[in-house]
Formats: C-alpha cells, sequence, structure tokens
C-alpha cells in the first residue's frame, strides 16, 4: 500500500539510495527519443526526479530539463550530481503543488515515480504541461531473484521476518508488463494516445552487503520497524552467504510511451 510514511522515506535514506540503486538501459533512453524524434535542446519535465538517475542520460542527450523532487535530501543530492549540466534545474516540490507550465515541454517523464502520484490529477496534469503532440514518458526497475534454492530460502525469510511483504512488491505490479495500471490509465485517457509499452531485460549481480543496501532503500522495507528490517536483513545475508555469497538479480524495465490528444 502507497502511504506518505513510505512517499517520504526516500528522503531519510537519499545518499544510500543514490549509491546502491541502479540506473536504466540505456535503450530507455535511445527508445524515448525515437518515439518523439527529439532534437537537441528539447524541453523536458521530469516528474520524481530522486538523486537524478533517470535525469542523468537524458541531460546527457541535449535535453533541458526542469526537475520536480519534493524530498530536499533527494534534490540536494540530484543538484550535485547534476551540478556540470546548466541547463538542468531542479525544484524541490511536489507535482501536485508545482503551477504547470502549460505547453512548455515537448517530453514529460516519470522513473520509478509515477504511482506516488495522485491519481485523479497525474495524466492530467501531464497534458497540460505538454505541448502539441508532446510525449509522455512513464518508466521503472522490476527487479526479480529468479526461481530455485536462492528464492526458495528467501522467500522463507521474509514469511518468518516480514510476511507483509512475502506477496511481492508493487514496482513488479506497475512496470513489468503491458498489464499495468500505467497502461490503463493512458489507454482510457482523453488525453492521450498512441501508447506502446517496451520491456527491456538485463541482469545484475551483487554480493549480500549490497543486496542488503539495496533492500533496505525500498521503502515498504525502510518503513519496517528498525528491529525487525535489522532481523529480516541478518536472515538474508545469511541466505545469500549459503550460497556462494551473492545473487544474479533479473531485472525488467517497462517503458511507457505515449503523445498527447490534441
Amino acid at each position: 500500500m502507497v502511504t506518505m510514511a513510505r512517499d517520504r522515506s526516500f528522503d531519510e535514506v537519499a545518499a544510500e539510495y543514490d549509491a546502491v540503486r541502479p540506473s536504466y538501459p540505456a535503450a530507455v533512453f535511445d527508445r524515448i527519443v525515437q518515439f518523439g524524434c527529439f532534437k537537441p535542446n528539447t524541453k523536458a519535465l521530469e516528474v520524481g526526479v530522486g538523486t537524478g538517475r533517470a535525469t542523468v542520460p537524458l541531460a546527457e542527450r541535449g535535453f533541458e530539463i526542469y526537475g520536480l523532487e519534493p524530498g530536499a535530501g533527494l534534490a540536494a543530492v540530484a543538484r550535485s550530481n547534476l551540478a556540470r549540466f546548466p541547463r538542468v534545474t531542479i525544484s524541490t516540490t511536489t507535482f501536485e503543488a508545482w503551477t504547470v507550465a502549460r505547453g512548455a515541454f515537448g517530453l514529460a517523464f516519470s522513473a520509478q515515480a509515477f504511482h506516488w502520484l495522485d491519481p485523479g490529477l497525474r495524466l492530467v496534469r501531464f497534458a497540460e504541461a505538454l505541448g502539441t503532440d508532446g510525449v509522455l514518458a512513464v518508466f521503472g526497475n522490476v527487479p526479480r531473484v529468479p526461481p530455485g534454492p536462492v528464492r526458495d530460502d528467501l522467500d522463507a525469510a521474509y514469511r518468518e521476518f516480514a510476511p507483509s511483504l512475502s506477496s511481492g512488491r508493487e514496482a513488479a505490479t506497475w512496470y513489468a508488463s503491458a498489464d499495468s495500471p500505467v497502461m490503463w490509465e493512458l489507454a482510457g485517457s482523453q488525453h492521450f494516445r498512441d501508447a506502446e509499452f517496451t520491456a527491456f531485460t538485463w541482469q545484475c549481480t551483487l554480493g549480500a552487503a549490497s543486496y542488503g543496501r539495496l533492500l533496505s532503500t525500498y521503502s515498504d522495507h525502510s518503513t519496517l520497524p528498525s528491529d525487525q528490517l535489522r532481523a529480516l536483513l541478518t536472515r538474508v545475508a545469511e541466505v545469500v552467504h549459503s550460497h556462494g555469497g551473492s545473487l544474479t538479480l533479473s531485472y525488467t524495465t517497462g517503458l511507457f510511451l505515449a503523445r498527447r490528444s490534441n
């Protein structure tokens, strides 16, 4: 369940988030550029900058980016990460509180943050911010431990130490496939057309400590009582060590694209 406490939790682990959260495949950004036939200097709106994981690749591709990030800690890290890009501006505010610059942007994008936005306002406000034929890009990473002995032992650890988390994570529901609330909203919206979904798959191998650090940045984990989280991560580390000291995560990065209806 999305709660305000979980929404704020990322700001409390901003430095750790920046250190351990992965970026997104280059092909994601190449597809965004291709879909929109974008040229350098296109103005882009980013909602939910975080520490700039999705901002940097588009800034490197020449976009002029105006980003919104409600967490002061996250925004500070992002500004440091993006200091070499003078055409990137980050405002510490929410999407809902921001005064929409109507029709000002050719691209609007949100990485790993769409599900945190007000469902009654998000597509309306994105459409208002986009110009004629403007493009909305929504994307997110979904990591999975592949089926097998490691997964079985990790599932057992969650059932014992954090049963509320054993049913899976929201990212899988939102970003892993076209059968997603993102696509349902885009397909049913009068504000957007030409909605499409593309999945990009890749892998990442982490040691026990790195995997524990990654888990600690997930909002459903970081908002657990500290004793419970510590016990869970201790058991997770034991499981990883018992299977050779590392595990390989299979990632799906889901990209949703649509054009503003004119």
